[in-house]
């Protein structure tokens, strides 16, 4: 996801991972993390997760998502 990848070379994420999941293929991660829809973006801490969202294209919002992991 190119907004993903844009905001983890933000400076606040030097220590942030992004990891694209392929919905189809990589059914253990999907369904032991409950991604019910493809454009689920899930943020962890660690192995906590800290919150997700389907379907955001807002890069603000994104944003506030991922903060929540820092």
């Amino acid at each position: 996801m190119p907004l993903l990848q844009s905001l983890v070379k933000e400076k606040k994420f030097v220590n942030a991972a992004a990891f694209e999941v392929d919905f189809d293929t990589q059914r253990d991660f999907v369904k032991s993390h409950s991604v019910r829809w493809q454009s689920t973006i899930v943020v962890f801490k660690g192995a906590q997760e800290k919150g997700r969202s389907t379907g955001d294209v807002d890069i603000a919002s994104i944003r506030s998502l991922m903060e929540r992991a820092l």
